[in-house]
Parts: structure tokens; C-alpha cells; sequence
């Protein structure tokens, strides 16, 4: 099989996409993205961390990465809504975070902060 991208592979390799529709009710989560110019790829492979999942919202962006630049080998990359991501992170943190501001911070000092989405907090410190 012959694509145009075998031609000029490095102009086809990353896009950047918005999520238009996500299925996670099969073995494989399936991601449908808009890129440039409305085109749409439907994707079964995106690439999480091992131990972590999640289900990205619509209007969430991240990049489509084409291996060798074809699309029959595309999966998606940092998928991220701007209205749910934490700006208040300094360097050495982490937050994990779902679209109803409930997250687990792990700051710079060692300690770990749990808050619900009501603002219940659970704070556990490092030991002594």
C-alpha cells in the first residue's frame, strides 16, 4: 500500500487535534479528533500511563502522531481540556485532576492533598 505521506513523510507526522467524541466502553478506548481543515481521525489507540486512565472531554487538545507519516498508524498524544487543566503547580509537583476540580497534589515538600469536588480536603504529611 502507497500513501502521499511515504513521499514527504516529515511534514505529515504531528497534528493538532480536538477531541470531537470518545467510546470507552470497549477493550480499547476510541478517540474521534478534528484536525486542520476539518479532518477527522478515528483513533483506537491512545496512549496513557500505565496504572492511570481517564476519558478526555469534548473540546479537549492534544496531537496526533502519524508513524512514518501515515495515517493507518496514528495515535493520539497529551490530551488535555484548558478549562480543567491546574495552572498553580511549582516546579517538582503534580496533580492529578478530574472536569469537577476534585485532585490529588503531591507539592514539592512531600505532602499530599485530597480534594473533593465539594471541597472536602484530606492533607497527609510526609513522616518526621
Amino acid at each position: 500500500m502507497n500513501y502521499d505521506a511515504d513521499i514527504d513523510m516529515g511534514r505529515n507526522v504531528l497534528r493538532r487535534v480536538e477531541v470531537v467524541e470518545v467510546d470507552d466502553t470497549g477493550p480499547i478506548q476510541k478517540v474521534i479528533v478534528m484536525g486542520l481543515a476539518d479532518e477527522y481521525f478515528e483513533l483506537p489507540l491512545r496512549g496513557q500511563s500505565h496504572g492511570y486512565t481517564g476519558v478526555p472531554r469534548k473540546g479537549a487538545v492534544g496531537y496526533v502522531m502519524m508513524a512514518n507519516g501515515r495515517p493507518d498508524q496514528a495515535f493520539l498524544m497529551g490530551l488535555e481540556h484548558p478549562d480543567d487543566r491546574k495552572t498553580d503547580l511549582e516546579p517538582g509537583e503534580a496533580k492529578m485532576y478530574g472536569a469537577a476540580q476534585q485532585e490529588i497534589h503531591h507539592d514539592k515538600d512531600g505532602n499530599v492533598l485530597i480534594r473533593s469536588a465539594g471541597g472536602g480536603i484530606v492533607h497527609i504529611n510526609p513522616p518526621d
